[in-house]
């Protein structure tokens, strides 16, 4: 059986500028302003449990991207 560990969920929203209200025009930034938000952080054993955490994680937030780390071993 294959178990998937230390799972981290993460949104991670890109923003690029920001309406001036002084000049009246979109101003974009010189490097644009990256957020991480840790969503989720646990355990399982099942991929068909995770696959239903990632799905969950996407329909939540579809405007910004998602980032997912685990590690998976073999469990006899």
């Amino acid at each position: 059986m294959i178990t998937y560990e230390n799972i981290t969920i993460k949104e991670i929203r890109t923003k690029e500028g920001e309406y001036n209200h002084k000049k009246k025009k979109h101003v974009k930034y010189k490097t644009p302003l990256v957020t991480k938000k840790l969503v989720f952080e646990d355990s399982y054993t099942n991929l068909e449990e995770l696959a239903a955490e990632v799905r969950a994680a996407a329909i939540r937030n579809p405007y910004d991207k998602i980032e997912i780390t685990f590690t998976a071993g073999l469990e006899y």
